[in-house]
């Protein structure tokens, strides 16, 4: 069916977009960008564990089936760490926003593969089918990786990227907008400026309020 779907398909409209996001490298990026994605604007439905030795990466699915994301294996179990906290994390958000959980034992040669950018559509349908939706808690989820400390990193995401959050937290099913702060703020002033300097009255009066937003808009700083 797939190959049919391909062959009617000549170009490519159905075909499945895969991103790769996080690192092999710092948790800290994995976490951050699993974050952008729960919180983006599309719906997270479900995110596989993907294992292999005492390494993971993740595949996240969404509610608009075209798009998958994989994020590569900076998350790591088994001993104290920060790898460790990072996969703990990640789970207890994906469980607070009602995300499918699911995991699977992944060959190393699948494993690379995430890691160096290079699955299939292929490789999506057999975790897909795979996975499953049984966790060893005992393992990933550390006792330390609390509420509060989800609540302290969730806190610390949000006032450390330049991002506005419009979709509060218990409305997981609406669309958010993602706006780049600096740049808005920059693109403003530069209109404000503008219509100062042109001393058009007319101009002048549509503006009139103009300050008063542009102060509204940097209390979200």
């Amino acid at each position: 069916m797939h190959t049919m779907i391909l062959n009617n398909d000549h170009l490519g409209i159905r075909s499945i977009d895969i991103k790769y996001e996080g690192s092999t490298r710092a948790t800290q990026y994995c976490i951050d960008d699993f974050m952008k994605r729960l919180y983006g604007s599309r719906k997270i439905t479900d995110m596989t564990i993907l294992t292999c030795q005492n390494y993971h990466a993740l595949m996240l699915c969404f509610e608009n089936r075209d798009l998958v994301v994989f994020i590569k294996s900076g998350l790591t179990s088994g001993y104290p760490g920060e790898g460790p906290k990072g996969t703990s994390l990640i789970i207890r958000l994906a469980e607070e926003a009602g995300i499918t959980i699911k995991e699977l034992n992944a060959a190393p040669s699948l494993f690379k593969r995430i890691n160096s950018s290079l699955t299939t559509v292929k490789d999506v349908e057999f975790i897909k089918k795979n996975s499953k939706a049984s966790l060893d808690y005992d393992r990933l989820c550390l006792q330390n990786v609390d509420n509060e400390y989800v609540k302290r990193a969730k806190d610390s995401f949000k006032k450390d990227k330049d991002i506005i959050f419009v979709r509060t937290e218990d409305e997981k099913t609406k669309d958010a907008v993602e706006i780049d702060r600096a740049k808005a703020l920059k693109m403003l002033q530069e209109i404000h400026d503008v219509v100062i300097k042109s001393k058009d009255s007319s101009l002048l009066s549509d503006f009139g309020n103009f300050s008063s937003i542009l102060s509204f808009i940097k209390s979200f700083l």
